[in-house]
């Protein structure tokens, strides 16, 4: 999810990357872009412990994702790991494809689609490994959500967000956004590395917690809010504000973003914009 406010002065992006595209492409000299990532709460499931020979995909089946290449990734990781498993969760129209290229490989008891499963983390911890294929990515929800359950990510270095959400050899490793070849070979490195990927996992789960906790994101919205509020506090309100003006906006964001901090998150994007 990306949740963008905006004002006359100010826009919100998830991350940095985003942030600087839209300073370049807009080219407005009054607009501010600035980049808060999104949160995930903490999962309420005891973090994965490395020792599953299970890679975990989660996410929307669309050709975005590529899983395709992922069934290919592992299918050469595979020949050097034969123990391990692919498990990808999520429904989508590119479902078919994905079973087509597994029966390809001969992968059919090792490579599995799961469907959709809610909630996840209780699919994050079942596994070591999660894996991120995408072309592209506004943010990277299911990074961060493997994170705090404790996975290590291998991921696709793509716009935007999981550069600055993966730590490259600390907490995940990056590959090339295009290669088939560097996916299979990372994944290789944690499956056969059992101390470093339990290692790994560490570190993710304790920065995924230090970075993207809802009550921190929330505290960097109030801040906003109350910044804006005061920036604008000697301007005559517009008329679709109200009386309220942006000092009452902003009180109203504040406790949306105060919501968000108490878990809203956890529920799935329809109630948080019911929520908002």
């Amino acid at each position: 999810m990306v949740l963008t406010v905006t004002s006359s002065t100010e826009a919100v992006r998830a991350t940095e990357a985003d942030a600087r595209d839209h300073r370049r492409g807009l080219r407005l000299p009054r607009v501010r872009v600035l980049a808060i990532p999104n949160s995930v709460p903490e999962p309420a499931v005891s973090p994965a412990d490395g020792d599953a020979k299970v890679v975990v995909a989660a996410g929307r089946p669309a050709r975005v994702k590529r899983y395709e290449m992922l069934v290919d990734a592992f299918a050469m990781a595979g020949e050097d790991c034969p123990d391990w498993s692919l498990r990808i969760y999520g429904d989508g129209v590119e479902r078919a494809r994905i079973a087509e290229r597994i029966a390809h490989h001969g992968l059919g008891d090792r490579a599995l689609l799961m469907g959709m499963v809610t909630p996840i983390e209780n699919e994050w911890v079942k596994g070591s490994v999660a894996a991120v294929t995408s072309a592209q990515e506004s943010f990277g929800m299911t990074i961060v959500e493997a994170m705090r359950c404790g996975l290590p990510v291998v991921s696709t270095d793509c716009p935007h967000g999981p550069g600055e959400i993966i730590r490259h050899g600390v907490d995940g490793l990056l590959v090339p956004r295009d290669s088939t070849r560097d996916m299979a070979d990372m994944l290789t490195t944690l499956m056969q590395d059992t101390e470093r990927r339990k290692a790994m996992g560490r570190a993710a789960r304790a920065g995924a917690t230090d970075r993207f906790a809802p009550e921190d994101i929330a505290e960097r919205y109030e801040r906003l809010f109350r910044t804006l509020a005061d920036e604008h506090s000697t301007r005559p309100a517009p008329t679709r504000l109200g009386s309220a003006g942006w000092r009452g906006r902003a009180t109203v964001l504040a406790a949306t973003a105060r919501i968000l901090s108490r878990g809203v998150v956890r529920r799935g994007r329809r109630t948080l914009r019911r929520a908002a």
